[in-house]
């Protein structure tokens, strides 16, 4: 699906956690979003992660690593 059916916030949350080599954590992806990196702002954007983890956007293998879910489509073989 495509994240233009997110808000802004979440859609700038799930591009800069896509953008990122690894898993990343609240605290990395505050500033990444032009946000101050205060305690605040970092609790704010836990749960907008967490509930991008729950609607399927997101997954957090470790507690409080988020990576994207991969949704890949599975092809049926073509018959030749």
């Amino acid at each position: 699906m495509d994240t233009s059916v997110l808000p802004k916030i979440y859609r700038d949350i799930v591009e800069v956690v896509r953008a990122a080599p690894g898993p990343v954590r609240a605290k990395q992806v505050v500033p990444r979003i032009g946000l101050p990196a205060e305690v605040g702002k970092i609790e704010g954007i836990r749960g907008k992660l967490k509930r991008l983890v729950a609607r399927g956007w997101l997954t957090e293998g470790d507690p409080g690593l988020f990576s994207p879910a991969h949704h890949e489509t599975e092809m049926e073989p073509s018959s030749s």
